[in-house]
């Protein structure tokens, strides 16, 4: 992933509840909890690391909610 680097446990956790997946609910569900995840993520830093990484953050959220549903295993 591109911000693989910062929020690894982030995404290694969101990876494999869309591996999991389900419905378009369960993919929200799995989208929002990395959302929160990566804003723990965020507030451990502190300056300029926080500021860019917070943006990065929103970056990479809108990326996912935007383009995830190719990745997600849907099923019922």
């Amino acid at each position: 992933m591109l911000f693989n680097w910062f929020f690894e446990a982030s995404c290694n956790k969101h990876d494999d509840g869309y591996t999991r997946g389900g419905d378009e609910i369960r993919r929200f569900e799995c989208d929002w909890k990395f959302k929160l995840a990566m804003k723990r993520d965020v507030s451990k830093l502190k300056g300029l690391k926080k500021i860019y990484a917070k943006i990065v953050a929103n970056v990479y959220y809108i990326m996912v909610r935007t383009m995830g549903h190719r990745s997600f295993n849907y099923h019922d």
